[in-house]
């Protein structure tokens, strides 16, 4: 026979009635067994009340912590007001943030920025051009028409 474990939060509102069982003087073992919880639950929700005062669920503590923090999107935010023709990769490496592109990227969008590709014509100026080819096109005129020299007639 193989035993499941069924692991399941307490709603808030079982919470509030196991603690008033224990304000009212009854039995752990008999409020575990009431609410199919074990012992030790029952005691960590009495801790839980006595160190923040609540026994309500702590949401906000649990997944996975956030990478950039709200002074990091801050002063992401200044550096695009700053420079709006920044890339994405240079806003990493000038504010020293140990993330990825991509996740920069993701925060520049949340703060409602658009993301614009550079034109065709801005993508050839970064490039060096093939001095052979240029002269090629510099030398047909517009107009003429011209055979490939492989092909016969």
């Amino acid at each position: 026979m193989i035993k499941v474990e069924v692991i399941f939060m307490l709603h808030n509102e079982a919470r509030h009635l196991i603690v008033q069982a224990l304000n009212h003087q009854i039995p752990v073992k008999e409020i575990a067994k009431c609410f199919s919880v074990n012992t030790s639950t029952i005691y960590r929700l009495r801790e839980q009340l006595k160190a923040t005062g609540s026994v309500e669920t702590r949401t906000s503590l649990r997944g996975r912590k956030r990478s950039l923090s709200a002074d990091d999107l801050a002063r992401i935010d200044r550096l695009i007001q700053q420079q709006p023709h920044i890339t994405i990769h240079e806003v990493t490496e000038t504010l020293q943030l140990h993330v990825s592109d991509e996740t920069v990227r993701k925060a520049i969008v949340k703060l409602g920025y658009v993301y614009k590709k550079k034109s065709l014509h801005a993508s050839e100026q970064d490039r060096p051009r093939c001095s052979a080819e240029a002269d090629r096109l510099a030398a047909v005129p517009i107009g003429e028409r011209h055979r490939p020299s492989c092909v016969s007639r």
